[in-house]
């Protein structure tokens, strides 16, 4: 067989090689399909709140950065990080990782970022509601 530079991308779609991972690639995005993931990004929704407390209380985002987050409350955001069907670009590109490896990769990435929102999330609505107690005539919808 002569094999040219016009010709080598035509041997290489039909080698055993290419089919093989074409087929994996395939397999791997069937089964996504399945169980309604997608290869996009989507956000998460930390689902805090800061109700205006009494002064002798404290939120409980408060009280967990100085005590730690308690076994009830991991449990809970864990469940909450699993919600997402979605793969980040970086993790679905993995060719080394199978499909529920990549999902607890994504799975974990997804319980951190709840953890870092909702720590933020105290103090960015302590300041928008300052900034809306300051300028009455600013309404935020």
């Amino acid at each position: 067989m002569d094999l040219n530079r016009r010709s080598f991308l035509g041997v290489a779609a039909t080698s055993p090689l290419a089919a093989k991972e074409i087929a994996k690639k395939a397999l791997e995005e069937a089964q996504m399909q399945a169980t309604g993931i997608s290869m996009y990004s989507d956000s998460i929704y930390t689902g805090v709140h800061v109700p205006d407390v009494s002064p002798n209380m404290r939120s409980l985002w408060d009280a967990i950065r100085d005590l730690g987050v308690p076994d009830w409350k991991k449990e809970d955001m864990r469940e909450d990080a699993r919600r997402s069907r979605t793969l980040d670009p970086d993790i679905a590109s993995m060719r080394s990782l199978s499909l529920s490896a990549k999902l607890r990769r994504q799975w974990e990435r997804n319980y951190q970022i709840l953890v870092e929102r909702a720590m933020r999330q105290t103090e960015l609505e302590k300041v928008k509601r300052a900034f809306f107690e300051k300028h009455p005539d600013v309404e935020e919808y």
